[in-house]
């Protein structure tokens, strides 16, 4: 079957966000539940996420801008919800959990979730037009600059009090520091500031200096304060999600910096993470390492977002038909979690996930 970026558009405007619109939305109480079960029905939970929501908005805001105009009002749907159950009006940023009608439940400040925060807005911004979530999605960078950054060690804390006071004795990941890069570009990119850059490049940095094991070539996922390694975990994924930020982004971040780190990250990747079937292992197997055997999804998507970035059209198609064979179901959803032969090991879908997915199929529909 070949592979255009016409059928790539369709499946994501005709399947799968409105496979999502239908059955993730909660239309009684506002946003979007976290899960849907084997059947394509909401898990009713005690809690909602602010990640979901987030991930949600990027995804149905994306919709809407690449030719499904029903998908803004889905966009609005969850930031009305973010408004009302998630921002903190009093001391900045937004909280991490909401009960299922939207009144605040945990109240910490995380990270990671405030890069999406940024992105999401940022998506909104351009689908829409709206000022106000411009305005969001830059309050929110003064947010994690004023009361997340390290100016000790560098990048920044994990997560905050719902005062913004920062948890520093958490262990330190790469993973939100590098959706944080993430961020900074989307809001660059409809609203171009000299700062956005200037933060991007320093993290950067990060991943050069602290991020990349020298011994290895490999990323590392897990650090002390002092960015010291506290464990040997490495999951490919990451390594060709950085290698498309990298590559995408040539222009804005330096290519002489960034092209060496996109060549290395996505070398080790295809080494170590990649299965003969072209799945990506979910850890790398790498010397030194753990062996791993199951696949996620979200790896595949990232490694199709690489090959994209990359303009290695063959090799993309090839990963196209690998993640759809393997994980697409026939209704619009898809699996999240396979076995080495490719058995489903869950029935549950993420609503995380939407993002991943709509983020590949951008790319790979922009790249063929």
């Amino acid at each position: 079957m070949e592979w255009t970026a016409a059928r790539l558009r369709r499946h994501l405007l005709e399947e799968l966000l409105p496979y999502w619109a239908e059955r993730g939305a909660d239309r009684a109480h506002g946003g979007f539940w976290n899960r849907l079960d084997g059947a394509g029905h909401a898990l009713a939970e005690d809690h909602k996420r602010l990640l979901v929501q987030l991930r949600l908005v990027y995804a149905f805001s994306e919709g809407a801008r690449l030719g499904a105009p029903w998908a803004l009002e889905l966009a609005a749907h969850g930031v009305a919800f973010l408004e009302r159950g998630y921002r903190d009006a009093r001391h900045g940023g937004w909280f991490l959990t909401a009960t299922p009608d939207g009144s605040p439940l945990d109240r910490r400040k995380d990270f990671y979730a405030h890069a999406f925060a940024v992105f999401a807005y940022a998506a909104y911004h351009a689908a829409s037009g709206d000022r106000a979530a411009l305005a969001r999605a830059h309050e929110t960078v003064t947010f994690v600059r004023e009361r997340l950054r390290d100016p000790r060690h560098g990048g920044y804390f994990e997560e905050a009090d719902e005062a913004g006071n920062p948890l520093r004795d958490l262990p330190r990941r790469q993973n939100p520091h590098m959706h944080w890069l993430e961020a900074l570009l989307a809001l660059h990119a409809v609203a171009p500031d000299a700062a956005l850059l200037a933060d991007a490049r320093a993290l950067l940095e990060l991943l050069a200096q602290r991020f990349v094991d020298r011994s290895t070539g490999g990323l590392m996922e897990h650090f002390a304060p002092d960015w010291k390694i506290t464990d040997p975990v490495v999951e490919p994924g990451h390594h060709y999600e950085w290698t498309w930020l990298l590559a995408a982004h040539r222009d804005l971040l330096g290519p002489a910096a960034s092209d060496p780190l996109a060549a290395q990250l996505f070398d080790y990747a295809e080494r170590y993470g990649l299965d003969a079937d072209l799945g990506v292992f979910d850890r790398a197997n790498g010397p030194g390492l753990a062996p791993s055997s199951t696949k996620r999804l979200w790896p595949q998507t990232e490694r199709v977002k690489a090959l994209a970035a990359r303009g290695d059209a063959p090799a993309l198609r090839a990963a196209l038909g690998a993640l759809f064979a393997r994980y697409a179901r026939s209704d619009g959803g898809w699996i999240e979690h396979v076995d080495r032969d490719g058995r489903p090991l869950t029935d549950l879908q993420n609503a995380t996930s939407v993002y991943h997915v709509t983020l590949a199929l951008r790319e790979a529909a922009a790249a063929l």
